[in-house]
């Protein structure tokens, strides 16, 4: 009877997934912002549907699903977060900007809501192993009919853009390099677990994917997506060694040498496309990253508090440039509108203050400790589910320090966080593996 009455929760459940395939691939150019609008629209509605959904079965059932429990580790920083956001855009020297955003990014206070809503979305629907492993499929399934578009255009084939490519780098359907980079971060870690899932001829498959996968992240030039996806690998191969038990001198030299390989191919790959020149050349972008930050950060020291309100950097950036900057340079940056720091973590505190960079920070931190206290207990392929978690994570958090935030890439980490936090709640679906079943000695295991 209990299970009949928690499964109205799949259908909130197939929203999310459906959501993971489809948003990373939808654009519009009947419209001048052809990306980023487009795949909000998309959100509003599936989120609403989603909570419409979940009401439905909260009426039907008279309970919520019993996996739906309170974790404050995770929950208390994100109420904060959201409140901290919520009063920043009312005390914002732009309200109306604080709500909607700069154009083509889109990160005012709607699209903040937008994000915790698919969390809490997530946190009701995604309860047990099996559906957080069809979430981290449909990602997948998604990422690679993103790969497979960039691969198109870098082969000069596309129909719709006939060959544009800015820089020579690809964009695909997310429609910035920087911000397919950091999508990508985020699938190629998450795509791993999948490889051990599967029978041999899908295992293959997989391997291709994420291979394609790479390779777009390469052809994005992005220096941010490469000292992401590097940082990524560190964690998902130093997470290998030290949650398996007793790790095999097979498997840590397997680690070593996927890690080994992996960097050295991405090395390559990167330096015959132009990326590795972007990395290392003291370019007019690293310049305009440096004074971006400057201003940031000086703007977070003046109001420190509530900053100046959320997506107000663009507006409040000219108040600044010429007091902090060389006066060439300052004049020169008078001839763009300088959209954002370029920074979330930077952008968070100066347009939303001090105080809600510390609780962002403490929602992350508390997704770490909780993703990890999870590794206890857990079954052998769930281990290495979170393992793929938390290299994402560290990948998306590298990414997010030398870009605007991107709503695929950001609001698919609010979804995978919300989704492992309520997977992980339910602990029958973490059973310890019988001690009889763990290798009790190297030859043994080997």
């Amino acid at each position: 009877m209990h299970e009949r009455g928690r499964d109205w929760s799949w259908a909130p459940a197939g929203v999310v997934l459906a959501s993971c395939v489809v948003v990373p691939c939808i654009f519009w150019t009947r419209i001048e912002e052809v990306f980023v609008v487009p795949k909000l629209a998309v959100l509003w509605a599936a989120l609403s549907i989603g909570l419409v959904l979940v009401a439905v079965g909260v009426v039907a059932t008279g309970r919520l699903p019993r996996e739906a429990r309170w974790a404050p580790l995770v929950d208390v920083p994100v109420a904060v977060f959201l409140a901290l956001g919520i009063a920043a855009w009312a005390f914002s020297t732009d309200r109306v900007q604080s709500l909607y955003g700069e154009r083509f990014q889109h990160q005012g206070l709607l699209t903040l809501l937008l994000y915790v809503g698919f969390f809490c979305l997530a946190r009701l629907s995604i309860v047990d192993e099996r559906r957080l492993r069809l979430l981290i499929w449909a990602i997948a399934l998604g990422a690679t009919a993103v790969v497979g578009y960039a691969l198109v255009q870098r082969a000069g084939l596309d129909p719709i853009w006939e060959g544009y490519l800015p820089g020579g780098r690809v964009f695909s359907s997310i429609g910035q390099a920087n911000a397919l980079a950091a999508y990508l971060v985020l699938a190629i870690a998450l795509s791993v677990p999948l490889v051990a899932d599967v029978s041999k001829a899908m295992r293959i498959a997989v391997l291709a994917a994420v291979g394609a996968m790479t390779a777009a992240l390469v052809l994005t030039q992005s220096r941010g997506g490469f000292l992401g996806f590097l940082a990524g690998a560190v964690v998902l191969a130093i997470g290998s060694l030290l949650t398996f038990r007793a790790p095999t001198r097979r498997l840590r030299y397997g680690v070593a040498g996927a890690l080994a390989a992996g960097v050295v191919a991405l090395a390559v790959a990167a330096s015959a496309a132009g990326g590795v020149d972007r990395l290392t050349s003291p370019d007019s972008s690293i310049r305009f990253h440096l004074d971006a930050w400057r201003v940031a950060a000086q703007i977070a020291v003046e109001h420190p508090v509530l900053g100046t309100g959320p997506e107000t950097f663009p507006d409040v950036f000219p108040q600044y440039s010429h007091d902090l900057l060389p006066a060439d340079r300052a004049d020169t940056l008078d001839a763009f509108r300088v959209e954002s720091p370029h920074n979330v973590y930077l952008g968070i505190a100066a347009g939303s203050g001090i105080p809600a960079l510390v609780a962002y920070i403490a929602v992350i931190a508390g997704f770490v400790v909780f993703a990890i206290q999870g590794l206890e207990g857990a079954t052998r392929d769930m281990r290495l589910v979170l393992v793929a978690v938390l290299a994402a994570v560290a990948g998306h958090l590298v990414t997010d320090a030398f870009m605007t935030a991107d709503v695929t890439s950001t609001w698919l980490f609010w979804v995978v966080i919300g989704a492992v936090v309520a997977a992980r709640l339910r602990r029958d679906d973490f059973p310890r593996p019988p001690e009889s079943s763990l290798p009790t000695s190297t030859q043994e295991a080997s």
